[in-house]
């Protein structure tokens, strides 16, 4: 059994996937661990990457700050924003970030150059705002957002750009949702569970494909580049 200390990143990549149950779902645990590393960012939860795959964004629950990482944990920059619940983070558009605030649902858009923020309001039913929004990702393809409610309902929400709602779908295949990830090589999203411990593999619509195990405790954001998988662990101190 792997053990994360503290606050890590962990870093793994895709090798075969094995033992389908049926013709649409598989379950695997072919991740292969690469590394891990301390980040010194309380409470880590949400994870993003730049374009170019040499930038990590994360948020934190504890300062309700923004942090930009390197890939290998280091804090690049510090941003000036402070939120109240953040939970999760995107890249967006025009040096503009995503962040969701959980309690007060709301999308914060944040343009790390100048500084100013913009909130945006999403109206819709959930039962514990303790369980509220979670994660967020952008699809820049179609100009699309994906937004998770992390339980009580487990929930993904798509949005046009202009943040209105498009359509809400109900999942099912894991006991919370704790961060999403649109990777736009397979037009598809990756969604994982901290209370699961799975990366999993999902339509758009949030139709489960290929369900992964992985041995991280309080796993609360994910990010994709190439054959990597970037997750950040929330994780008690042991």
């Amino acid at each position: 059994m792997l053990l994360y200390n503290n606050y890590c990143l962990i870093v793994l990549s895709f090798f075969s996937i094995s033992c389908s149950t049926n013709d649409n779902v598989s379950f695997s645990n072919n991740l292969e661990l690469q590394a891990s590393y301390n980040i010194d960012v309380l409470e880590p939860s949400g994870l993003a990457i730049n374009g170019t795959g040499n930038v990590l964004y994360t948020v934190s629950d504890h300062t309700a700050k923004i942090y930009k990482l390197s890939t290998t944990g280091n804090i690049l920059q510090e941003f000036n924003y402070v939120g109240d619940d953040l939970e999760g983070i995107s890249t967006f558009t025009d040096n503009k970030l995503l962040a969701v605030e959980e309690r007060t649902k709301e999308i914060v858009e944040y343009n790390i150059t100048t500084g100013s923020t913009v909130k945006h309001v999403i109206n819709y039913e959930n039962n514990d705002s303790n369980s509220g929004l979670e994660g967020i990702s952008y699809n820049s393809i179609d100009q699309t957002i994906f937004i998770l409610n992390e339980k009580d309902p487990g929930k993904l929400i798509k949005l046009n750009s202009n943040f209105t709602i498009v359509d809400e779908y109900d999942l099912n295949f894991a006991s919370d949702y704790s961060g999403v990830f649109y990777e736009s090589s397979s037009n598809s999203l990756w969604i994982v569970s901290d209370q699961n411990k799975t990366i999993n593999n999902c339509t758009l619509s949030g139709e489960l494909i290929t369900s992964y195990s992985i041995g991280v405790t309080q796993a609360e954001g994910i990010a994709i580049y190439n054959d990597k998988i970037y997750v950040v662990s929330d994780a008690e101190e042991k």
